[in-house]
This record gives C-alpha cells, structure tokens and sequence, in this order.
C-alpha cells in the first residue's frame, strides 16, 4: 500500500524535482537540505505514476550506509511494492551484480572472489619478490595507488599510456600487467576492477549494454560530485537509451579529488547530457544560520562552482567561534574547559560531540577527561570485517567456495600455528 501523503512535506524546489520525470536532471542540493528524501519521494513518485517497475529503475549511492537509509525510506513510502528494488545499492555492489551475471565477458567464473587491501598488498608483495623488486624503496601501497589511479581512468594494462615525467609508472606498468593476470588466473578481481569489467562489458558488447540500457527507465544518483572518469562512463553507457538520469550532488562538498574524483562530471553534467533541467535546493533544515553564513562565506572563495544561497528557518544560533591552540594537549585543556564551565549547564554530555581528523587525535582527549572524571565515548576503531580472526575465518570459506583462492590459502595455511614454514610452502 502507497503512502500518498509523501509529496505534503516538501518544499516547492523538492517537490518540482520529484516531479520531474521527462529527462536528464541535476539537483543541486546544499547541505541539509533534504536530498535523500528529494530521491526516495522521486522513486515513489515514478512508481506510483507508472512511469516504470521497480526492477527498472537504478538507484546508486556510495556507502552501505546510504543504500540501506533509501531503501527504508522508500519502503516506508511503498510498503511492499518496494521489495522489487532489485537495483538500488553502491557502484561497487550493483556493479559485482551485473559482473557475476556475464563473468565470463571478463574472463572470469561467477563465483569470482572479491580481494580486499589486505589481499592486494600480499599479492603484490608476491609479485615484486618474484621480480626481485625492494619493497622498502618501492612501497606495495604506492604501487596499488598507481594501479587504482589507471583503473579509475578506466585502463587495462595494453591501454596505459605511460607519463614519461613520472619515474615510476615505467616500473609500475610490468607490474599491474602480472596483477591483472594473477587475479584472472586466481578468478579474482579487486574492488577498481568491478566497475572497470563492467565499464568494458557495457563497452564492447552492445548486446549487453541494450538490455541494461533498455531495462534501466529511471537512473538515480547520490552525491554525484564524488563519482570519478570511471563510474560517469559507467552511467553515461546505462543512460544512453532512456536518458532519464538523475544526479544529486553538492559541489562545495567535493572532497575526494585525491582519491580520483572529478569535479567537473558536476561542473560539465548540462554539457553531457543535453536538455538537462537543473533544480538547486536551498532550503537547510539541519544548521542555524550563524554556522550557514560563515560556511557560505568561506565555500564562496572556491572559482569553479555552480552557486547557491542557504537558507535556513531555524534561529541564528551562537556566533560560530574559531579557538587556535599551540598543542594537541592544550587543546583537550581548553575545550574540557569549554565544557565543564559553559556547555554542560545547558546540554547533557550526549549532546556534546567532538569531530577529529584521525582516531589517534582521541588520546589527549582521552588523556584529559581520564584526568578530570569527565565521562566520554569513543566511536570508530576497527571495523568487524577487518578484525584479523574474522579474515581468517573468511579466508576458510573463501578456500571452501572456490580452492583456486591462493591468497586465502596464503592467510590460513599456518593459521593455527602448524609448523609449516616458508620452506615447505616452497617445495610443496
């Protein structure tokens, strides 16, 4: 059962961005300003107009997270008609599904092995000692840096051009044919190498690429000014039929150039796509406006962005204030002080959190609070899937479901101890 009440509760630039159906559309949306729920309304929307079926539209988003957020919300919007939402998740994971269906494209089997970094560094560490390469002049992280970066310009290796001005990428190149060739050889494949098969399937096989382009009605996309050269081909061969994409983003949040993406698939998207109607929501419904203006005026200084004015109707706020510190541990002084004396006489200490760049920048705070009986949390650490005794355990179903797995079989072979040692590996 449709709930019908799910256009009430947005703004005029929500609501004409959910009920624009006819071709490519770019929504501008600032932060806070409602952007999942602009998406979810507009799957509901198609839906319910019968525009197209569920398994006919692409929703992609970047995180779990996020794909499992629009997947409750429209669910609560469609009740059951929801579940046939088949193509709503990550690049990375919608990829994997239309790989594992025409694997063989790829030169791989279906049940191919997803490798993580861990994997990937004990691979290449491999190959370098077998092409007496000194891992501490050239280290495995840079090498896969240099890979990734190829991969997400969308090149296999008989496709690198190599910069001549880079002493490294000559050495490197050798090395990412032998990579890409062990990982067939081990039926597996990396996590750039899921969307880089997929882009080639779609590329070189137009009877592939018709049935995709064809089913795919609608294509959604989340924080679109974070997508690279590789996933804006991917979608741009998926659209080519129906050219019904739509792409939310923000470029004043484009963050991670340094990880390969390309601000102007944000910048250029009119370009590409043409007739596109571009829609900007302005309306924040999550700071006050102190903290609004003060990022309006800093984000204004930037050359290359489309522009927005935030808004918002919640009351001023407190001046948003800039506090310098000559040390890590002054800092954790000066803001427990900040709490002890002013903050926690109006809030509770769980609503008071504490942003940090990286999970080592804890230890004066936690030093401080441990000092003064401050009660605190700390969130983040170790993720479950990379604690070491569940790779291990991975490891053991990844060798039962497919013995090819060398690198499983690397992890767990003296794992527990079982006294078989480098030697015996190498004679075996």
């Amino acid at each position: 059962m449709i709930n019908k009440d799910y256009l009430k509760n947005l703004n005029d630039a929500q609501k004409e961005a959910v009920l624009h159906l006819d071709g490519p559309l770019l929504i501008v949306a600032g932060a806070g300003s409602g952007k999942t729920k602009v998406l979810t309304s507009r799957i509901a929307n198609i839906i319910k107009e019968k525009k197209a079926f569920p398994n006919q539209i692409l929703a992609v988003t970047f995180t779990n997270k996020a794909a499992k957020e629009m997947q409750n919300r429209v669910s609560k919007i469609l009740g059951s008609t929801a579940v046939g939402l088949s193509w709503l998740g990550t690049f990375h994971s919608i990829c994997a599904k239309l790989l594992r269906k025409h694997a063989s494209a790829a030169n791989l089997n279906s049940n191919f092995t997803i490798i993580d970094t861990d994997d990937q560094i004990r691979l290449i560490k491999n190959i370098c000692k077998a092409e007496n390469i000194d891992i501490k002049q050239l280290s495995p992280r840079f090498i896969l840096a240099i890979i990734d970066r190829w991969k997400n310009k969308g090149f296999y290796p008989n496709e690198v051009v190599i910069n001549k001005k880079d002493l490294y990428e000559k050495t490197i190149l050798p090395l990412y044919k032998t990579y890409q060739q062990k990982l067939t050889d081990l039926n597996s494949c990396d996590f750039g190498d899921l969307i880089l098969h997929a882009v080639k399937i779609l590329e070189f096989n137009t009877d592939i690429r018709e049935i995709y382009s064809k089913n795919f009605k609608y294509i959604l996309v989340d924080e679109y000014q974070d997508t690279n050269f590789i996933q804006s081909k991917w979608l741009n061969l998926l659209s080519g039929k129906n050219k019904n994409i739509c792409c939310v983003g923000d470029d004043d949040q484009s963050i991670y150039s340094w990880r390969g993406a390309e601000i102007k698939n944000f910048l250029e998207f009119d370009k590409v796509y043409e007739n596109t109607k571009v829609i900007r929501l302005e309306q924040n419904y999550r700071s006050s406006q102190n903290i609004l203006s003060v990022a309006s005026d800093l984000i204004s200084n930037n050359q290359n962005r489309v522009g927005k004015t935030l808004i918002t109707t919640m009351e001023e706020g407190d001046p948003v204030q800039l506090n310098c510190f000559k040390n890590g541990k002054d800092e954790a002084i000066g803001i427990s002080d900040e709490i002890e004396k002013k903050i926690n006489k109006k809030f509770s200490y769980n609503n008071i959190a504490i942003l940090v760049r990286a999970i080592f920048q804890t230890r004066e705070f936690e030093e401080r609070f441990l000092k003064i009986g401050m009660p605190y949390r700390i969130l983040g650490g170790t993720k479950f899937y990379e604690r070491a005794e569940i790779k291990d355990c991975v490891a053991y179903l990844r060798l039962i479901h497919q013995e090819k797995d060398d690198l499983a079989f690397e992890r767990i072979v003296n794992n527990p101890k079982r006294s078989i040692g480098d030697s015996t590996l190498k004679n075996s």
